[in-house]
């Protein structure tokens, strides 16, 4: 928790995400070898804000790309999902 927050109040935020449809990962993956690493990367908390309290732990996908860092001994197919638009709860912001 930030410095910046109360831990004995919460704020309600609005958390926006792009997702994606099967249409749009059918087209990133095509031309991609079919043996290539599927990596997922799942966000801990919204990428907007603080984590939702309750664990919500619906996903949608939000980003794909691949990974070709030198530290990897091939390279990755990385798919990253985050929490649905939705309204979310955090810890509010001290003044």
């Amino acid at each position: 928790m930030g410095e910046n927050s109360n831990p004995d109040k919460v704020e309600l935020y609005r958390h926006e995400v792009e997702h994606w449809t099967v249409g749009r990962l059918h087209d990133v993956l095509h031309g991609l070898p079919g043996d290539m690493v599927l990596r997922v990367e799942v966000s801990s908390a919204p990428s907007t804000a603080s984590p939702d309290t309750w664990g919500n732990d619906q996903f949608v996908v939000t980003a794909a790309a691949v990974d070709d860092g030198d530290y990897l001994s091939r390279d990755e197919f990385v798919i990253r999902v985050d929490y649905l638009t939705d309204s979310y709860v955090r810890p509010a912001k001290v003044d």
